[in-house]
């Protein structure tokens, strides 16, 4: 189905002005129309906050993070040994054996034929020509000589880190936009910073419908199991949110109405809906959505997940009203919640991996995403129990594969979408 022209333009003021409306969405135009609601959301919330390191791993970075000192910030010693000034013999410049503290050490300006006791990471004093390596140092006293089997490379300035070799003071170590790891922290740190400007935690917030829907135990006839309350909100975190609250609707339009006026008045950045979005009289989350919203994306040109809609509304909320069935809900999470949260935490979107099939697929009258699994030979193929309603195919997947509505023949390449999670 093609992608209808945009409706006229938004009002003035409104915080999505400027993003692409589309009805009948392909993947990829609604994963970029996702991105870019949830940047144009941006502007309506606070502005970075700075944590402590320790708090802000996970975290998006908000702004670049510059260096406050050179790393290492002084000429440190690879080895455990002594550096020497000259050719040898040295004096040792102490009486025993024990190392020179760093302030002690650091002050220190070596004359030719003298030496003093490093450790790794210790401080390089002036005058270093080299490094000897304890392997390779013969000490008697004050007097130290290299051991007969001492390459004479050993002379030509080793094990010897300069100052500023990891990264210079004031140079970008950290780039706005990038999800912060341990590993971030730690190079932060090293380069003397204690705190980092994050983006803020964005809220969301979930209204699960079905008066059908059991929390717990094993479901009667005419009754299902909630698949989504267990599910989401870990999806979500994942992916940088923070889910507020979880409330289970019965299949109630008033009760509906009121608790998405709440979110919308409590500026809730996310609001999530599962059911009632096709077009029957008793889908009433549709209806009212497209009464109380403006509708970015009214419906996917996809299968699972076809009724899926994407709405804006209020000082600062989107609204992503998924389907009721587990398989098609969790694949339009996967296409509309994952780039709008990416591109409202500063983040850049996903892109997408080009795979190749193990064996022919056929097609439909619209793309399908379906589960799918990669071979040891590294060529994909769907999964079982991919019905819009099953799981057990997505609990056994490795990624969402693109099949074209031409299909796919053995050996084609198409792409695949990471799981979030």
């Amino acid at each position: 189905m093609a992608e209808s022209a945009p409706p006229p333009p938004l009002p003035d003021g409104t915080w999505w002005r400027g993003v692409e409306v589309v009805r009948h969405a392909r993947r990829g135009t609604a994963q970029h129309i996702a991105h870019e609601l949830g940047r144009a959301l941006v502007s309506t919330r606070s502005s970075a906050v700075s944590v402590d390191l320790v708090d802000a791993v996970g975290a998006t970075l908000a702004c670049d993070v510059h260096a406050l000192c050179p790393v290492p910030h002084y000429a440190s010693s690879a080895m455990d040994g002594y550096a020497v000034c000259g050719s040898g013999p040295w004096r040792v410049m102490t009486g025993d054996t024990s190392v020179h503290d760093a302030a002690s050490t650091a002050a220190l300006e070596l004359a030719p034929s003298q030496a003093v006791p490093v450790v790794t990471g210790g401080v390089i004093p002036g005058g270093t020509d080299t490094v000897i390596r304890d392997e390779y140092a013969l000490r008697t006293g004050d007097e130290l000589r290299f051991d007969d089997s001492c390459p004479t490379s050993e002379l030509e300035g080793r094990h010897i880190r300069p100052a500023g070799t990891e990264c210079r003071s004031g140079e970008r170590i950290l780039t706005a936009g990038s999800v912060l790891s341990p590993a971030d922290i730690a190079l932060a740190a090293v380069s003397g910073v204690d705190k980092v400007p994050v983006v803020p935690v964005p809220d969301a917030r979930l209204l699960l419908t079905g008066s059908e829907v059991q929390s717990s135990g094993v479901p009667t006839p005419g009754f299902v199991r909630d698949a989504f309350a267990p599910t989401v909100p870990p999806v979500l975190t994942s992916l940088g949110a923070r889910v507020d609250s979880v409330r289970r609707l019965p299949d109630d339009a008033a009760v509906f109405a009121a608790a998405l006026d709440v979110a919308i008045t409590d500026r809730v950045p996310l609001v999530i809906t599962t059911g009632g979005t096709a077009r029957s009289r008793a889908d009433h989350v549709r209806a009212h959505l497209e009464r109380r919203t403006t509708p970015i994306i009214d419906e996917l040109d996809l299968q699972p997940g076809h009724p899926t809609l994407f709405a804006a509304c209020g000082p600062g909320t989107a609204v992503l009203a998924l389907p009721g069935n587990p398989l098609a809900a969790m694949t339009a999470l996967t296409v509309l919640a994952v780039p709008f949260l990416c591109g409202l935490l500063g983040r850049p979107a996903p892109v997408p991996v080009s795979v190749t099939v193990a064996h022919e697929i056929a097609g439909t009258r619209r793309e399908r995403l379906v589960p799918a699994f990669q071979h040891a030979d590294g060529a994909w193929s769907p999964c079982r129990q991919i019905g819009a309603n099953m799981l057990r195919g997505l609990s056994s997947a490795q990624a969402l594969l693109s099949v074209p509505v031409e299909g796919l023949s053995a050996g084609a390449r198409t792409e695949a979408l990471a799981l979030p999670w």
